[in-house]
């Protein structure tokens, strides 16, 4: 079965921006390398047992970390029916596999775990480094949450509203 995905109001009550925090930079140094030995323990995350979103083909599953010691907060992209850690989403640092990108995994990632706490998954308020590409991720999350909280009836504020439909048609600024 797959779960819907949330739509927390941590993203579509914010700009882009807003959601982003001030000052955030774009740039390669922000890159990261999730099979890069800092990241092991993302690999034995205490995650849910069940997945808080599952693909439309269920090969995908978003689980979050279940344990309330767990520092940052975590989402853990699972590849079924293997278990195996595909991806994950902690204090702002978005990782998946290279032979599971382009499948827009990122978006269900992000969505799930600012569900979960209600706000950014990372110190919003000091900017934070992006890659270009975590950067085009975090926009798409941003826009597609809009965009779904619009059709749902949402009173989501015409600054948000507008520029995140203008973003669509132009692409994110980066």
């Amino acid at each position: 079965m797959t779960a819907a995905l949330p739509l927390p109001r941590a993203i579509w009550g914010w700009t882009f921006e807003e959601f982003l925090g001030p000052a955030s930079l774009v740039g390669a140094a922000f890159a990261i390398d999730g099979h890069a030995g800092e990241y092991d323990l993302y690999f034995d995350a205490p995650y849910d047992l069940a997945a808080a979103w599952t693909s439309s083909d269920g090969l995908y599953g978003v689980h979050l970390v279940a344990d309330e010691d767990w520092e940052p907060p975590t989402a853990v992209l699972i590849e079924n029916p293997t278990g195996t850690t595909v991806g994950f989403y902690a204090g702002g640092e978005l990782w998946i596999d290279e032979e599971h990108r382009g499948r827009g995994l990122s978006t269900p990632l992000i969505v799930c775990l600012v569900a979960r706490l209600g706000r950014a998954a990372y110190d919003n308020a000091t900017g934070i480094g992006f890659s270009a590409a975590g950067h085009a991720a975090h926009a798409a999350a941003h826009a597609s949450v809009v965009r779904r909280a619009v059709e749902a009836g949402l009173r989501v504020p015409s600054r948000v509203r507008d520029a995140a439909f203008a973003e669509a048609v132009t692409g994110p600024r980066l």
